[in-house]
């Protein structure tokens, strides 16, 4: 599994992921309506490295386009493409990212919860442990577990990915 998110620029964001976040086959919700705010838009840099670069460009109201790129890309460095959508849950953002590829029948999800402070400046972005064996096979049973274990603080990984803007 490619290390990523985040976002990516976002974010958005696979920045660099210290570990794989939770994968799911479904999102948490069925299709993207929670409109982004506009201040994730932009360019950003990982907190924690400066190799890395995300630019998070805007699809259409409701999904993101993010493409993580390396700051001194060689000739034979291909930019990694993602797309993301917001999810709330109990007024907390999350964010389902997937790997775009060529066939979207088979989409995996990475999600994680998602803050941006209040001058739009810093994204947190805290993935789901990976150490969730529960598997779902719809959205509405994966957004009611999240209800439920979202208060615990065993539910994200210890360690949170910091996305500064760039531009």
């Amino acid at each position: 599994m490619k290390r990523f998110l985040f976002i990516a620029a976002i974010i958005c964001f696979s920045f660099i992921l210290t570990g794989c976040p939770y994968e799911s086959e479904v999102a948490i919700d069925t299709s993207a309506s929670v409109k982004y705010p506009a201040t994730i838009l932009g360019n950003w840099e990982p907190k924690s490295s400066g190799d890395e670069f995300y630019k998070i460009k805007r699809k259409d109201d409701f999904i993101l386009s993010i493409i993580k790129t390396k700051k001194n890309a060689k000739a034979e460095d291909t930019p990694e493409e993602y797309e993301a959508f917001l999810s709330e849950v109990d007024g907390v953002k999350f964010l389902n990212l997937y790997e775009k590829t060529g066939d979207n029948s088979t989409l995996k999800y990475y999600l994680y919860k998602l803050e941006i402070n209040n001058s739009g400046t810093k994204i947190t972005l805290s993935p789901l442990t990976e150490n969730i064996d529960e598997k779902f096979q719809t959205s509405a049973e994966l957004k009611a577990f999240i209800k439920d274990n979202m208060k615990h603080s065993f539910f994200f990984d210890k360690e949170e990915e910091v996305f500064i803007k760039a531009d």
